[in-house]
């Protein structure tokens, strides 16, 4: 009598091991318990059945996911992944994705199963990176190779910011999510959801960003289609369930709720319902369940844009809470993430030069997508530049071109080059970014200490006609203020003043202390000197609801410590040190303004000590 079958055939068909549990670990994981079964449906057929599966040539089109030829997918390149229950709201979802997903949801069992196992040779948008337990062999990985190298596929498809998973799906991928075990993973979920505020907070929290808060990153993620997303995740209900959705799109959400927490003024957050008290304590935790959501959503193997951008929405509030060195370690990651999904890769399109008038609702949806891959690329550029003293992405590393410029409600091609745009900001930073970059290497390889002055002498002139030829209109002072334009623009012309202020303190920096002794380096001090009077007279003054930004804090404080070294070196007779002293004590009274800001507490402790220091050798 023959040995009974105790491999299913689901595993034998992928020439993988099987454990023989009914079902088995490994159809569990790939969301096909349903079909796990050691007998074969018409029979064993060796022709079929004893087969290896060829992949496709990377010459030829891909099939569709949910199997349809090429012809029949081009007019979709991305389609949606939703599965019944599945109710997450979709951050950049077109009408016809929607619907898809609600005729979808009345579909038979197999037909979902179908949909739901994306082909293991598809690099895309949003599950690259991922693992799905594909059959590995040396032939396999020359395919596989060979597959990888294709760079046209990304700007040939659209890219889908579709959620990829939801919380209704870890129960079969649970193996994935190896960061807690299933009772503390249970608990922290129930700990995230306490963390809600009520509806109408959340509201005004989103709204609050949206107006105030988004133009600062460069429009990282489109805030109508986040709004009608969060709508959508409500409905009728006054509670949201995290369980039901993406954890990546909660970690956006508590991204959001931090920044917007801690960055608004005392007297708006009162106006939520929230004490002075509670400002801290609540940004705090919120930031830290955004790091739970990512991981809970296995975000380091499971790519998706979603992480990127509230990562890079840290960067509003992680400084200001004392996080910095966590923001650091998280932004590393985001960069890989990002070259992970290709954002490094965006290019010109044939659409580029189309109006989205003319363009179909799936052209649109596209070009939407990949304006805001640009632009999430573009302020992972000029962060990974300005922040520290070396930079991590090189120019010649990337393709993607710099975000156009769009009105944010209509998305319209905005042509006057006064008018208001966040990426118009962006793009300034990132020709800064690139500015320093160049002045880094320069001084790497000047031979002595002559030539760095000489390069810092050359990127001084430098750095100072940039601010005039191409710093935007609308936020430069030889522009008259217009009264229409967003409250933003009266809060961007005052922070970069400071921040072009604060960048020839930077080229300066290495021979500002030199210039104390030396009197070849004497212009550096006068340039230190001079920029951090031009800073502390910038931010004199706090507008009514403002948000604060941690880096201005640093610019007060910079500002504040240069103006205190250079009093420390000099005369008690000498006429500037009094003058001196006050504008350090001004530079102490402004970070005052900000009493929840951990750089503003720090900045405060480092100029008092310094003036304490300074009287006891007076």
């Amino acid at each position: 009598m023959p040995k009974q079958r105790q491999t299913c055939t689901r595993c034998s068909m992928r020439r993988q091991k099987c454990d023989r549990k009914s079902p088995c670990t490994r159809c569990v994981q790939n969301k096909e318990g349903h079909l796990c079964t050691t007998e074969w449906t018409n029979g064993y057929n060796p022709a079929v059945h004893r087969r290896y599966p060829k992949k496709a040539s990377p010459t030829q089109p891909l099939a569709s996911l949910d199997g349809s030829s090429p012809s029949q997918s081009s007019t979709q390149s991305w389609p949606s992944l939703s599965a019944p229950g599945q109710g997450l709201p979709t951050h950049f979802r077109s009408d016809r994705d929607r619907a898809f997903s609600a005729t979808s949801s009345s579909e038979g069992t197999a037909g979902q199963a179908q949909a739901l196992t994306p082909n293991s040779t598809n690099v895309d948008f949003i599950t690259y990176g991922r693992s799905d337990l594909a059959d590995i062999s040396m032939g396999t990985l020359l395919a596989e190779k060979d597959e990888y190298t294709r760079t046209k596929a990304l700007m040939d498809r659209a890219l889908n910011q579709g959620r990829t998973k939801t919380c209704l799906d870890e129960a079969a991928t649970d193996g994935f999510a190896k960061v807690f075990s299933p009772a503390a993973r249970s608990v922290e979920v129930y700990h995230i959801q306490s963390l809600l505020p009520p509806k109408e907070q959340v509201f005004r929290l989103v709204d609050y960003h949206d107006r105030c808060m988004t133009y600062w990153c460069g429009g990282i993620y489109y805030a109508p289609s986040f709004r009608r997303s969060l709508l959508e995740a409500y409905g009728q209900l006054e509670e949201l369930d995290l369980r039901d959705h993406d954890w990546r799109w909660s970690a956006l959400l508590f991204s959001i709720l931090s920044a917007s927490m801690i960055g608004s003024p005392e007297a708006v957050t009162a106006s939520w319902g929230f004490s002075d008290a509670e400002k801290l304590r609540l940004a705090r935790q919120w930031g830290n369940a955004l790091i739970s959501c990512l991981n809970l959503g296995d975000y380091t193997s499971r790519h998706h844009i979603y992480s990127v951008q509230a990562i890079l929405n840290m960067h509003t509030s992680e400084h200001l809470i004392g996080s910095t060195k966590e923001w650091a370690a998280f932004q590393a990651a985001a960069t890989v993430i990002a070259r992970g999904l290709g954002l490094h890769k965006l290019g010109l399109h044939p659409d580029d030069g189309k109006s989205p008038l003319e363009m179909t609702a799936e052209q649109r949806e596209a070009l939407l997508q990949r304006e805001i891959g640009r632009r999430v690329w573009a302020s992972q550029d000029w962060l990974c530049s300005t922040s520290q003293g070396m930079y991590a992405l090189q120019k010649r590393h990337f393709t993607s071109l710099q975000p156009r410029h769009y009105d944010e409600e209509t998305m319209v091609p905005v042509h006057p080059e006064d008018t208001p745009t966040c990426t118009r900001i962006a793009t300034y930073l990132n020709d800064i970014a690139y500015l320093l970059v160049c002045y880094l290497d320069d001084m790497f390889d000047a031979p002595d200490l002559g030539a760095k002055y000489n390069v810092v002498l050359r990127y001084d002139a430098a750095m100072r006609a940039i601010t005039i030829d191409k710093m935007p209109r609308f936020i430069s002072l030889h522009t008259p203020y217009n009264p229409s334009w967003p409250q933003w623009t009266a809060w961007a012309r005052r922070s970069y003043q400071a921040s072009s202020a604060h960048k020839i303190i930077m080229v300066h920096q290495s021979f500002f202390g030199r210039s104390f002794k030396d009197s070849r380096y004497a212009y550096s001090r006068w340039a230190c000197v001079a920029s951090s009077k031009a800073i502390i007279e910038a931010m004199n003054e706090r507008h009514e609801d403002e948000p604060q930004w941690w880096v201005e804090q640093a610019f007060v404080v910079t500002a504040g410590l240069c103006l205190a070294l250079d009093l420390c070196h000099r005369t008690e007779k000498d006429v500037e040190a009094r003058e001196h002293q006050l504008w350090v004590e001004k530079a102490i009274k402004i970070l005052e303004q900000w009493p929840t800001s951990s750089v503003a507490g720090h900045g405060i402790r480092l100029l008092t000590s310094l003036l304490q220091e300074h009287a006891k050798n007076c």
